[in-house]
């Protein structure tokens, strides 16, 4: 056999190459430090893997997918070791990244079939071979933006691992059904007007698949957007409680202006008629009648400040001490709608544990900000039990599933670069947040 037919098991076994950069298109920001050195050797090690199996399989008269399969369950396993994000991400990615090129496969078939009409079984040709890497590469070249874009942004912002657990069925179905319709023998291609209607058939099921991606991702933006406009809902909620509040204040500070006339008029008839105890005691009454002191403001941020009040009069209406510190500019580290979720969130379980304690209810919240540069947040609270947890992540105890608020919080706080720690400890809970400006995506 010439140098061409060598080719025909490296060519089919190089697809890997294109499907390894799309499974990483999406990652960026995700790679650990082995990660980060795959551009460097990468696609050589995956070149030379699919030459070495090629020559493998053209020596021993092997069928490429007795090297190409375990070649895939390394690739799986090397590509969950080298991607910060959780396996039913990382699965979710690779498994679709299979069930399209599944479908790229079968469609080579044909094509073969069409380069070189034969019967037997079904075995590339040198010109299949060709037209299945072709098709993996223009593939990878039309989903290179969306991959870049839409799939990144679904993997940084959808956070349910219920959502991705379903969205694995999706390419397995597609990967099953391809595979069974796979034909055994050229000769099937040829019969009545099967080869009239499979092609319609591959692509019918490829752009079903891109399609139930694309609206998996329409879905996914509107529900995020539904999720935010709620969210600013609440942080108005939260400002307009904190008017009112301002609001009483200033007419409690009014009124007691207007009748301090009628205050002085008292005084001096109790002066004049040299009844000094009367004096003492009419004082004491009138300071006791004052409306308290300005509102607290906890810091130059007008948004911050009103988180900070709202639950802190819910921490006053279920007996629980709050304390507070905050040292932090007016412009906050990370946009300004997302610190104030992270901090929204925290602060909500914090009076939520306490609410179910039956020891000392206490909240510590204490933020400082160095410069621009970097924010430390640490906010302690009773909890009378540690909270229950699956693979490091917390489950709720309002409902199933796990916890959205600190999951929420993790993931803002992986997004900037930064630092989060969550341990109970002797029936206190203990979060430690890091964030920093030079960390921002």
């Amino acid at each position: 056999m010439g140098n061409d037919t060598v080719l025909r098991p490296m060519l089919e076994l190089s697809v890997i190459i294109p499907g390894a950069v799309l499974c990483y298109l999406p990652m960026k920001g995700h790679l650990n430090g082995k990660g980060r050195r795959i551009a460097l050797w990468g696609i050589p090690a995956l070149l030379l893997w699919a030459v070495a199996g090629g020559a493998a399989c053209y020596r021993f008269r092997w069928d490429t997918n007795l090297w190409l399969v375990p070649s895939l369950a390394l690739s799986a396993l090397f590509y969950c070791r080298t991607i910060t994000l959780s396996y039913w991400k990382t699965v979710s990615v690779f498994l679709a990244v299979c069930g399209t090129f599944s479908t790229l496969r079968n469609l080579a078939v044909l094509a073969d079939a069409l380069l070189s009409p034969k019967s037997g079984p079904v075995v590339f040709s040198l010109g299949g071979a060709a037209a299945y890497a072709l098709f993996c590469w223009t593939l990878l070249g039309l989903m290179w933006y969306p991959a870049t874009h839409a799939a990144r942004w679904l993997l940084d912002e959808i956070e349910m691992p219920g959502t991705w657990y379903v969205f694995w069925i999706l390419p397995v179905v597609f990967l099953s059904l391809n595979i069974a319709m796979r034909p055994q023998e050229y000769s099937t291609l040829y019969t009545n007007r099967v080869m009239m209607f499979y092609p319609v058939l591959m692509l019918a099921l490829l752009a079903l698949l891109l399609f139930c991606y694309a609206l998996f991702y329409w879905m996914a933006r509107g529900l995020t957007k539904n999720m935010r406009l709620t969210q600013e809902n609440r942080f108005l909620q939260m400002q307009a409680a904190q008017y009112r509040i301002l609001q009483k204040s200033i007419e409690d500070t009014r009124r007691a202006r207007h009748d301090l006339r009628q205050h002085f008029k008292a005084l001096q008839g109790c002066v004049e008629s040299g009844d000094i105890d009367r004096v003492a005691e009419y004082v004491k009454a009138y300071g006791e009648s004052l409306p308290p002191d300005a509102v607290r403001r906890f810091c130059k941020n007008y948004a911050v400040d009103a988180v900070l009040h709202y639950y802190g009069e819910q921490a006053v209406r279920q007996q629980t001490d709050m304390e507070v510190s905050v040292q932090m500019e007016e412009e906050t580290i990370i946009p300004q709608p997302e610190f104030c979720a992270l901090l929204g969130n925290l602060l909500e379980n914090a009076i939520d544990a306490c609410a179910g304690s039956k020891a000392p209810r206490i909240i510590r919240l204490h933020i400082r900000q160095q410069g621009k540069q970097a924010l430390y947040l640490t906010l302690d609270n009773t909890s009378d039990q540690p909270p229950k947890s699956d693979d490091g992540r917390f489950l709720s105890s309002s409902h199933d599933g796990f916890g959205v608020g600190t999951e929420s919080v993790r993931v803002t706080v992986e997004r900037y670069s930064g630092d989060t720690r969550f341990e109970w400890k002797d029936g206190m809970f203990y979060v430690s947040v890091m964030l920093s400006a030079q960390n921002k995506p």
